[in-house]
């Protein structure tokens, strides 16, 4: 036996398999019987002798192979060889025969047999036999593999026309179109055939073509492993649709160079445009937002700058004038009512500032037992004017914080000025601080007047709320002092807090400021202002009064005068730098909008050797920090309170008065 047929009958041997076997001669099937049941134990082997037995045994199945006779009485091998193909397709079919001759032999292989086994070779049978069933197993696989992959394909086909959303475009490597998805017709408007053979270059735009668009990408895909591009693709209507893509290169088994590219895109024109549309709303905002802050500042100069000669006039003739005496709380009040209005205009700046997050804060140790004082003296003439009891209990041990002294003084003002205005005539108000467990500076006003109800405790700190109607009819008000003030103590790292028992029973409101290592006691008593010169003083100091305004120059000319100095006013910026050309000023006071030109362009000239305070009714956080960029020694907003101007122009005159 040869090595092959050795090979056969021991991988036979491995396997069980079930034979049908159609013969008429009890004796050859006997033999055939027996001398596979030598070579291969764990065969089986189902004998039929006849037609009927034949095709029953096909209709049950279950057998891996046919063995047949050539010859039979009234039923032809070539018969079952028919009867079996239709019934058992895909089973093997060996002719087991002793007179089928070459040439029918050749004719049976034609017509579907699987081989032919002479019966006086009856040794070649089980290696026939193996061949067969091994021939069937690797047509099975190969048929297996082939199914596999049309299944594969047919997925990947499934797959990649389901992504709605995605073109999936195959290029050669010249990037020319071989594969185009379904979604990539949706997109693109081409029909597969329209696009097949064709260069990929027909979905770019014009310049996009002439700048070699697609060979840049198909090499940075090579060179890197894909290419992100997001750009303007054409339609095959001509319409551009912003695309997000990403090409990535495809190689054959072992290659080292692309064999093609995968392009897939997304259509992102909707979100595209969206970005587009909230990028320009964003801007369009910022600009609102500017002409807004701009709208502002203009109508807070408009609105200051009237007040600003009242507020003189009412100081000059509170100095000079004789008034009846039925007529003396008039001046007074005049000035009160100023001072409220402007009080108003900056709560609305702030109120801008806070919610635009531009308010900025100067931190620095800060005594706070030193900015109560001088709140009480800002409203002694209210308390004074109600016949309120002011009780005052700073027990506080540890008073100094990080803080801003402006801001912070803005606060406990807004507290007690709540408390003088809510509480009526004779009532009592009692400020005290001290220190909390946790360590804290704790300040507490508490009046006799109006209280709160619990209803309305929840909106005393919402931005243009009051306690109710009634309220804000009796007392008027734009609802902002608290809100600000809160926001100003949570700006500093504390909280502010209210209590009352509810309606007629008081109110109290808590400040609450961190204190710590890190804020440092500030430094004593400070230096007392130089003292006014006296008005027998040989000279006095010299001022250049820069104001457009015509009341406003006349009363602020008239009210410095008043103060003891020697003015001269311009009224433009040409005329302002020509006076400080030609004579000699220790001080300059100006206006920040003028005729020609800006206020900054006169500190730009005579600061630092001459200071320049800015008198403006521009007064918001930004102009404040342009003012300091631009060198003024100060920024007083209009209208400025006469005590406040003479302080600060005392602490910036403390030189002798300037010689002409």
């Amino acid at each position: 036996m040869s090595e092959t047929t050795t090979a056969a009958v021991a991988e036979a041997a491995d396997n069980e398999l079930q034979l049908l076997l159609l013969e008429d001669s009890p004796r050859d099937a006997e033999l055939l019987i027996d001398s596979l049941g030598l070579a291969q134990p764990r065969w089986r082997i189902e004998w039929t002798r006849n037609e009927s037995e034949f095709l029953a045994a096909l209709e049950r199945g279950g057998f891996d192979l046919v063995l047949s006779d050539y010859e039979l009485p009234g039923f032809s091998g070539v018969e079952a060889l028919e009867q079996a193909l239709r019934r058992r397709p895909g089973t093997p079919f060996v002719f087991v025969s002793g007179v089928i001759g070459e040439e029918n032999a050749v004719e049976m292989l034609r017509r579907g047999a699987t081989d032919y086994v002479l019966k006086e070779r009856m040794g070649r049978l089980p290696m026939v036999i193996e061949r067969a069933m091994r021939e069937v197993r690797q047509e099975r696989q190969r048929k297996l593999a082939e199914r596999q992959l049309r299944e594969a394909d047919a997925l990947y086909a499934r797959v990649v026309d389901s992504l709605k959303d995605y073109a999936v475009i195959l290029l050669d490597v010249q990037g020319q179109i071989r594969a185009w998805n379904a979604a990539a017709s949706l997109i693109f408007g081409y029909a597969v055939d329209e696009v097949l053979g064709r260069s990929c270059e027909l979905l770019l735009t014009p310049e996009d073509r002439a700048a070699g668009v697609l060979q840049a990408e198909m090499h940075t895909a090579a060179a890197d492993g894909s290419a992100s591009d997001d750009r303007w693709l054409l339609h095959k209507d001509g319409r551009r649709l912003w695309a997000e893509g990403v090409m990535t290169p495809l190689y054959s088994d072992g290659a080292a160079e692309p064999s093609g590219y995968s392009k897939i895109v997304r259509d992102a024109t909707e979100a595209h445009e969206a970005a587009s549309a909230v990028r320009r709303a964003k801007e369009e905002a910022e600009r609102a937002n500017r002409a807004k802050d701009r709208f502002l500042a203009v109508l807070s100069h408009e609105l200051r700058t009237p007040l600003a000669p009242i507020t003189a006039a009412t100081f000059v003739l509170q100095r000079v004038a004789k008034v009846p005496p039925e007529c003396e709380d008039l001046l007074p009040m005049i000035r009160r009512n100023v001072a409220l209005e402007a009080r108003l205009i900056d709560d609305l700046l702030d109120m801008t500032a806070i919610e635009e997050g531009k308010l900025h804060l100067k931190l620095q140790p800060l005594d706070v037992h030193r900015v109560v004082p001088t709140v009480i003296e800002m409203l002694g003439n209210d308390i004074q004017a109600k016949g309120l009891r002011l009780q005052l209990e700073l027990q506080a041990q540890d008073t100094v914080v990080q803080g801003d002294e402006a801001r912070l003084q803005q606060v406990v003002w807004n507290i007690v000025r709540n408390a003088v205005k809510f509480t009526p005539d004779g009532g009592s108000i009692r400020l005290r601080s001290y220190n909390d467990e946790a360590g804290r500076l704790c300040l507490e006003c508490t009046d006799s007047g109006i209280g709160i109800a619990p209803e309305s405790l929840s909106r005393i700190f919402v931005a243009f709320e009051q306690a109710d109607q009634e309220v804000a009819e009796q007392f008027g008000g734009l609802g902002l002092g608290l809100t600000i003030a809160r926001s100003l103590v949570a700006r500093h790292g504390g909280s502010l807090e209210a209590h009352s028992d509810g309606r007629h029973q008081g109110a109290t409101f808590r400040i609450l400021l961190p204190t710590g290592t890190a804020a440092t006691r500030p430094a004593g008593t400070p230096a007392a202002a130089t003292p006014a010169p006296s008005p027998s003083a040989p000279l006095r100091h010299r001022l250049l009064l820069v104001e457009d305004h015509e009341d406003a120059a006349q009363v602020m000319k008239l009210l410095l005068e008043d103060l003891d100095y020697e003015v001269t006013l311009a009224r433009s910026l040409q005329e302002a730098l020509e006076c400080g050309r030609s004579d000699r000023f220790d001080l300059i006071i100006t206006d920040l909008g003028l005729p020609g030109g800006s206020g900054v362009e006169v500190a730009r000239a005579f600061a630092p050797g001459v200071p320049v305070v800015a008198l403006s009714g521009y007064g918001s956080e930004e102009d404040l920090r342009s003012t300091r960029a631009a060198g003024f020694a100060s920024h007083l907003i209009k209208p400025v309170d006469p005590e406040q101007l003479q302080t600060t122009l005392r602490s910036l005159l403390r030189h002798p008065p300037t010689r002409r």
